[in-house]
């Protein structure tokens, strides 16, 4: 993803040619779309040679055409999309406010609304079909919006190689649909409206994207050692190695990475790899995209369910379910897979439940991080049910979360199918789209370990464009049009997993630019149906074989020489040559391999009805290089033996004849018996060194075995360790997630605003209360504080809180929100269990009732103040306390100066009126609920102190005002 922030002026300079295939961009937009739409097309040239299609949220009872207010944007015909429509070049389609928009084969598709009171996906619907018609042609513009609509129509986009657009959020009005789309991390460009058309001009015009590439393209494309050198880079920077995966995939991704950086070929852009590493994580992640969502194919899962019941039907009560998702990306399909497991095994309550295993692994760590977060995007309801939602996920925000009990079924893992060894015992496994990334090479290395993995009768659900090739005698087809298939028992694919881990190192071998380059030939060509004449009518039967008889090859009419036994099938000489040939074949093939050189027998006899055929046998060791050990079988057919030379042979005149016949059969029974012998000797060898090696063998498999059991002893001590521990971390668990619900609990309650920082001040969480001080998200976790919009001004929040970090102390301050809210801020450090300090706390007290009430208390505080200075008595007003806070000049004159602000009024009453007992007069001032009174005797003369307490909403006392008047005495 890049941002761009420069702006050019060369829009309507560069133009794409027409062409047949043109592309089609797709704009979706919703709320303040309007003006960004009105930018796109201003600087978009009238010429372009791309068609446009406008997606818009809009109502269903929207009144109007809003066609013809996008006509003021450009001047290409701008049309409001009907059924059927053929899509032209140069031309704005915008969808209808009451319909749901599809294209096939270029042809614009209305559908009636799916939901009409409901959640709607207009964008990623139009999406996903422009991806499926439109492959690489296809181009994606998100715009501004709200909600996440677009998200998944981006993934299908990328997954077909199409590009991706999307308007710079700061710029947005309405960031949320940009910012859904960026959360993918498969946007190709983030940019501002005006500065898109210049760059997707750019883009599809780039000479590697061009249908007809120019010459020096095609020799560059065909040259393998700038592919194999983005390959090694590859795997030394990241450590795979994607030898094995279909080269004309893995050149569609340079070429979208050569097209997106303007490179002019292969040789810059190595260049430009090894400058610049992040590019080949980028190029990694391209390479490794792996599109999906919940329930992709409803009906492959409804017919999946059915299998998964059929299945959970044999399981033995309490006997574990296991099951395999390789290839999970970002967790959509296992969490599927998972409710379907859920659902099936409800209706096995009675009996004991089976526990269900789940490893959902996939070679990207980045999409399995995500998937063990278990959140995802708003737009999801689409793909599931409601009462799936309600079932088993929990509403967060703008989003949805997987909820504990389908999460704790999943172990996600990062795997690599290629080296890391497979998991075992599984009852279903699912491979969705993973194998039409590979080689037809690799596929027939991995199917025999996905054989080998499955239980009898085990599961195998693959993506409707996969197959398992040849490999019938594994599987077979239960469900053909969704691809599952079920495991064969009896067929053993261990000889076929030898070399396992696979080696991807293979000789360079020429790259083209894609695999249909790769396998087209020239087809009944003249000199290959020459040649098929000549070895069907004038060349004799030809058997290729090993030592051992096996047949590998053969050319003529072998047909009248073997025969299929009984009993197994075999491919075996010495098992399908017909009874009068089989011991002269075995022993001309035993002398060509003795004596290594040609060896032929002439006249050989066989039975062809009532009629007797002669044959000349020829046998060969091979000395080339490829097929060296293999032994050629030429059977030579000599013609039928004629019945008058049979005659004659039978006839008493022919003796000479007759003798020798039997000369020739004897010599030939000598040869026979000598080869016999020959090979009892060499068998008798054989087998006294074979059983020399058995006993050897049979030694080292004893001392295995011994070792093998103190291994299992160990094994079986250390598998009880693991239990155990695995006990206690999820008796841990459990602990940990009461009092995380506790703590979540305990902060909800309090009502209290708390933000959690690093030592970088990056937000580590917070509670649901903050969101009404700052503008927070979910997503915004990682983020630095001071990147967060506040609802408050108070600038040096940041560097406090760093003063805070940096000096170990804790720092209160008051704070006005813009809605004339109050609040106490409390920061303190965040200290850990072993007292180190790890970040901040920001604690956000509601305090504006207590404001209300102080600036209340200050008015009337300032009231009777000014009401005690302006009176002719002697007056003053006292704090809760009674301390004095103020007083007027009578009183100073009254008290001779003996007075001063902060003292306590006992003290004021001990030093001006003497002999009089305070103490009383303080504890009748205490117990005031009321204006009164109070008369102070002296012995010369009395005063009357006239008391006007005020006090708060609960009655407590704030201030009194008290003035002083000389009476008469009684």
């Amino acid at each position: 993803m890049t941002k761009k922030t420069h702006k050019s002026n060369q829009e309507g300079s560069a133009k794409m040619p027409k062409t047949k295939s043109f592309p089609i961009v797709a704009i979706g937009g919703s709320a303040g779309a309007f003006s960004s739409l009105e930018r796109f097309f201003t600087h978009m040239p009238a010429d372009s040679g791309m068609a446009f299609v406008i997606i818009m949220h809009l109502s269903p009872n929207h009144i109007g055409k809003i066609s013809e207010v996008f006509k003021s944007f450009t001047a290409m015909p701008v049309l409001e999309a009907a059924d059927g429509a053929q899509v032209e070049p140069d031309h704005v389609y915008v969808i209808p406010p009451d319909k749901d928009l599809g294209i096939h084969n270029r042809k614009l598709l209305l559908l009636n609304i799916s939901k009409p009171n409901g959640y709607r996906q207009p964008i990623d619907y139009f999406l996903q079909s422009l991806a499926d018609d439109q492959w690489n042609r296809a181009v994606g513009i998100i715009l501004s919006g709200m909600g996440s609509d677009g998200e998944t129509g981006v993934r299908m986009i990328k997954e077909k190689l199409g590009i991706v657009m999307v308007e710079d959020p700061e710029g947005a009005q309405y960031s949320s649909m940009p910012n859904a789309a960026i959360g993918t991390n498969l946007v190709d460009y983030v940019l501002s409206p005006d500065e898109m058309p210049l760059k997707l001009i750019q883009y599809i015009n780039h000479p590697v994207l061009a249908e007809e590439p120019s010459e020096q393209a095609r020799t560059e494309i065909r040259n393998s050692t700038s592919v194999q050198k983005i390959l090694m880079l590859l795997r030394s920077h990241t450590g795979h190695d994607f030898s094995l995966y279909k080269k004309s995939t893995i050149i569609r991704r340079i070429d979208r990475r050569v097209a997106f950086h303007q490179l002019p070929d292969y040789v810059h852009y190595v260049t430009y790899l090894r400058e610049n590493p992040i590019e080949i994580d980028t190029l990694f992640n391209e390479l490794l995209i792996g599109v999906t969502k919940f329930f992709r194919d409803g009906a492959a899962f409804d017919s999946l369910k059915k299998k998964i019941e059929t299945l959970l039907a044999e399981k033995k009560p309490g006997e574990p379910v296991r099951a395999w998702i390789a290839g999970c990306s970002t967790g959509e399909e296992a969490y599927s897979v998972a409710m379907l497991l859920m659902e099936c095994t409800e209706a096995k309550r009675k009996e004991k439940p089976p526990k269900i295993q789940i490893f959902a692994t996939d070679l990207d760590s980045n999409a399995v991080e995500q998937a063990r977060l278990g959140s995802y995007h708003g737009n999801i309801i689409a793909d599931v049910s409601e009462e799936r939602l309600q079932r088993f996920f929990i509403k967060e925000d703008e989003g949805y979360r997987v909820k504990k009990e389908l999460r704790e079924m999943i172990v996600f893992a990062q795997h690599n199918l290629i080296k890391d060894a497979p998991f075992t015992w599984l009852d279903l496994l699912c491979c969705r789209n993973v194998m039409i990334y590979l080689t037809s090479e690799l596929q027939r290395k991995i199917m025999p370990i996905f054989h080998y993995s499955l239980n009898n009768r085990g599961i195998m659900f693959m993506g409707p464009a996969e197959t398992i090739g040849g490999f019938t005698e594994l599987f077979v087809a239960s469900d053909p049009k969704w691809k599952i298939f079920e495991r064969k028992e009896g067929s053993s694919a261990m000889n076929k997993m030898i070399d396992f881990p696979f080696q991807v190192a293979r000789p360079v071998v020429s790259v083209a630019r894609s695999e249909e380059t790769e396998n087209r030939s020239k087809k009944n060509s003249v000199a290959e149906s020459f040649n098929k004449i000549v070895l069907e009518h004038f060349t004799p039967t030809a058997i290729l074989i090993n030592d051992r008889g096996d047949i590998l090859y053969s050319s003529g009419k072998p047909g009248n020489f073997l025969q299929l036994p009984r009993g197994e099938a075999v491919m075996n000489i010495h098992k399908m040559a017909r009874e009068d040939l089989r011991y002269v074949l075995g022993n001309v093939i035993h002398q060509a391999i003795t004596q290594r050189g040609l060896v032929t027998i002439s006249d050989v006899k066989t039975k062809e009805g009532d009629q007797i055929r002669l044959l000349r046998l020829n046998a060969s060791p091979l000395e080339d290089s490829e097929m060296r050990g293999l032994i050629m079988l030429v059977v030579e057919d000599m013609g039928v033996m004629k019945k008058a030379a049979r005659r004659s042979a039978r006839s008493a005149q022919s003796n000479r004849q007759e003798i020798e016949e039997m000369e020739k059969e004897l010599v030939y029974t000598k040869q026979q018996l000598h080869s016999t012998i020959e090979q009892m000797e060499t068998s008798l060898e054989e087998l006294k060194s074979t059983n020399e090696e058995l006993q050897s063998t049979n030694e080292e498999l004893q001392s295995t075995n011994e070792e093998s059991l103190t291994t299992k002893e160990e094994m079986q001590s250390l598998n009880e360790e693991l239990m155990t521990v695995n006990i206690q971390y999820q008796s841990k668990a459990e602990e940990l997630g009461r009092l995380n619900n506790d703590m979540k609990n305990l902060l909800d309650s309090t009502e209290i605003g708390t933000i959690f920082l690093n030592n970088d001040l990056e937000i580590l969480r917070f509670t649901p209360q903050i969101k009404t001080l700052f503008s927070i998200i979910p997503a915004d976790i990682g983020r630095p504080l001071s990147d967060l919009v506040a609802n408050f001004d108070y600038a040096p929040l940041e560097e406090t809180t760093k003063e805070v970090i940096d000096r170990l102390n804790t720092r209160e301050i008051e704070i006005k929100t813009r809605s004339h809210e109050w609040y106490r801020v409390r920061i303190m450090p965040y200290r850990t269990t072993d007292n180190f300090i790890s970040g901040a706390v920001i604690a956000f007290t509601a305090i504006t009732s207590y404001k209300k009430m102080e600036i209340k208390i200050d008015a009337v505080r300032e009231y009777a103040q000014s009401l005690a200075t302006n009176l002719s008595l002697p007056a003053a007003v006292l704090d809760a306390r009674l301390n004095i806070q103020s007083e007027n000049t009578s009183l100073t004159k009254l008290s001779h100066g003996r007075i001063q602000t902060g003292q306590k009024f006992e003290t004021f009453l001990k030093n001006n009126f003497s002999g009089v007992d305070a103490a009383p007069i303080i504890s009748e001032l205490g117990q005031l609920k009321a204006p009164a009174k109070i008369r102070i005797e002296m012995a010369a003369t009395s005063f009357m102190l006239t008391v006007m307490p005020f006090f708060s909403d609960d009655s407590t006392p704030i201030f009194f005002v008290i003035t002083i008047e000389e009476v008469p005495r009684e």
